[in-house]
């Protein structure tokens, strides 16, 4: 296909007035009192470049679209016209493969004043985040992008790592952090690699809880809390580690797991 000046203006004009091929030709014809016989297979060779119109197709297409009579030959057209305003549109619109329910979309937008624009920009925008699932009551702010060991404690400062805020969807309630996990030793249930939510809280619901916890001059580990006679005993889940026992003032918990969202 060779695109032409004069194929893609003509294009340009029969979308514009939301017309078939056999519906344009059907309507040149009856403009013409039947002084002419065009087919849509002539439209088509003319929107497809095969063909180039007699000047007196030229014309009848001129006087019928109510163009400038140099619309379809001259680079550049100065005179206004019904369709000018949305020439641009459509044109896009062919070369790009926009649809043309799209391209109306935005024509009838450059009808409107600004404020209704803006109104429709956000109605707009409100129905695609519904569709995903996404709304301003459904997001939150949460602590992202720290580890924490599930196994040997990591060494450091918790609360000195890198940290931002990032919006999550499918926050639970009570979160306000997702660590990544380290390690394998709360396997299968926290999986290496996968990232877990956390609730600050200084003190354990119960024993048996999945805590993380900051251990004096060793770091940071996630593990089954006991508390025991002056002492805290930290428990895998995955039975190749060995129970961890300190001190416990040198024990303190950072908050309690909810849940987990695996490694994409």
């Amino acid at each position: 296909m060779k695109s032409t000046k004069f194929s893609v203006r003509l294009q340009v004009l029969r979308h514009g007035k939301k017309l078939s091929q056999q519906q344009l030709a059907d309507e040149l014809n009856k403009f013409s009192n039947g002084e002419f016989n065009i087919s849509k297979s002539m439209i088509s060779r003319w929107e497809n470049g095969k063909t180039d119109p007699q000047m007196d197709y030229v014309r009848l297409l001129k006087n019928y679209f109510k163009v400038p009579a140099n619309y379809f030959i001259e680079d550049k057209i100065e005179h206004s016209f019904e369709n000018e305003a949305n020439k641009d549109i459509y044109k896009y619109s062919i070369v790009n493969g926009v649809s043309k329910k799209e391209s109306d979309h935005i024509v009838i937008m450059r009808q409107l004043e600004p404020f209704r624009q803006k109104n429709v920009y956000t109605y707009t925008k409100n129905q695609l985040d519904e569709q995903n699932g996404i709304s301003e009551m459904s997001k939150k702010y949460i602590v992202n992008n720290r580890c924490t060991a599930a196994g040997t404690p990591i060494d450091g400062n918790y609360e000195d790592a890198q940290q931002e805020i990032v919006v999550r969807n499918e926050v639970p309630r009570g979160a306000d952090e997702v660590v990544t996990i380290a390690g394998d030793s709360m396997q299968p249930l926290l999986m290496r690699g996968s990232q877990a939510f956390v609730h600050y809280q200084p003190v354990p619901d119960y024993d048996g809880q999945i805590v993380i916890v900051s251990i004096k001059d060793i770091g940071v580990t996630c593990k089954k809390i006991y508390r025991e006679d002056g002492k805290i005993r930290l428990k895998s889940i995955n039975e190749k580690y060995d129970d961890l026992i300190y001190p416990a003032q040198d024990v303190r918990v950072i908050g309690k797991i909810i849940t987990q969202k695996n490694k994409p």
